[in-house]
């Protein structure tokens, strides 16, 4: 097997694509609508635990260098147990590969090409993102490089340009309802992309050694991305203070009013190209990492053998997930969450914590065949 090996940088390129993406303009709306004006208390919240699993997975890089999850969580805890917390694994990452691209399908075909089957652009979406994979993190890490200071460009260029519809008093008060709907954001937030540092895990061993400093720098570009949340949701209150909560795609519409000069008006283009390119890049890497678990759960010699059948599945769940804007919005704000808590952060906890028992009573690790 032809291990392909990437640069730090590269590295830390995905993580901040993977916790930023698509969420700088689909999440503002949604959690102002929870959390109101103590949204920025929300994303430091969720952002707090979300550091905490942070230097967990890098504890565990420590312990095991040059290892994933999978891989750890077999020697930790032997094979079979390590199968079955794989199971809602993966099943979470199938059903995160499918609504990052079913969203982005809906949004092209709800704001730009109305008339046109949604189903098109699912094909067209999962066929790019496929091909993306199967050819290689080496690949995906040199052109998301550029595609991510592209988004980020076109999301500041958004704030600045927006100055002008700024209301500063659209700020207060911060908590109206008191700490409860706070709560609730940061639950919100937490299930929506602050659950996610563990599948840094999964990409930790494609990255050529030794890592002297790695994990200083991943910690500072977690903080960053967070602090970048945060920014793009005080800039929607900013703009639409009341009426935050019931934009969909919030900083679209905060591109929309922009209106500097007569040639600077409705740009709300570049933000769409933007939350296009972003959901693109992040559906690449939960597809990678899909498979990534897969062929090393069942220790394959190939590892794009299951890239195209994965992409199919996913394609398939897309064509029949068919949501109300209801269902949806108790998708995101209950299912999701727990889905994630169960899946992502309690396997990391077990195997975190059955690792630490093991060295506290000086038990060998297990070998994984």
């Amino acid at each position: 097997m032809n291990k392909q090996i990437i640069s730090q940088e590269q590295l830390i390129v995905l993580f901040f694509v993977y916790l930023t993406g698509s969420v700088i303009v689909n999440l503002p709306g949604p959690l102002i609508g929870f959390a109101h004006n103590g949204v920025w208390i929300s994303l430091l919240l969720s952002g707090a635990f979300a550091m905490i699993q942070l230097l967990l997975v890098l504890y565990l890089d420590k312990e095991y260098p040059g290892r994933s999850f999978s891989e750890y969580s077999q020697a930790v805890l032997g094979r079979w147990p390590a199968i079955v917390i794989a199971i809602p694994f993966i099943s979470l990452l199938f059903e995160m590969s499918t609504d990052i691209v079913h969203e982005v399908g809906k949004y092209v075909n709800s704001s730009l090409m109305r008339q046109t089957p949604q189903y098109i652009f699912d094909m067209f979406i999962f066929t790019t993102v496929a091909i993306t994979v199967r050819a290689g993190i080496e690949v995906m890490s040199r052109m998301f490089t550029i595609l991510i200071f592209v988004v980020l460009l076109f999301i500041i260029l958004t704030m600045l340009l927006s100055f002008p519809n700024y209301h500063s008093e659209f700020l207060l008060p911060i908590l109206p309802d008191g700490i409860k709907p706070v709560l609730h954001g940061a639950y919100l937030s937490y299930g929506f992309t602050h659950a996610e540092p563990v599948l840094l895990a999964l990409l930790l061993p494609f990255v050529r050694r030794p890592t002297r400093g790695l994990h200083k720098k991943l910690i500072i570009a977690f903080v960053i991305s967070v602090i970048t949340l945060i920014a793009v949701t005080i800039s929607t209150i900013l703009v639409f203070g009341p009426l935050a909560g019931e934009r969909k795609y919030s900083m679209v519409e905060v591109a929309r009013i922009i209106n500097v000069q007569p040639i600077i008006q409705r740009v709300e283009f570049i933000v769409g190209i933007a939350l296009i390119v972003s959901s693109y890049m992040k559906a690449c890497i939960t597809l990678f990492i899909l498979n990534q678990f897969i062929v090393r759960i069942c220790k394959l010699k190939d590892e794009k053998v299951f890239i195209l059948p994965l992409a199919f599945i996913n394609m398939i769940c897309a064509f029949i997930l068919q949501r109300s804007e209801t269902k949806l919005t108790e998708h995101i704000s209950v299912v999701l969450p727990i889905w994630k808590l169960t899946g992502f952060t309690i396997p990391l906890l077990l195997v975190v914590t059955i690792h630490l028992l093991k060295k506290r009573f000086g038990l060998k690790k297990t070998p994984t065949k």
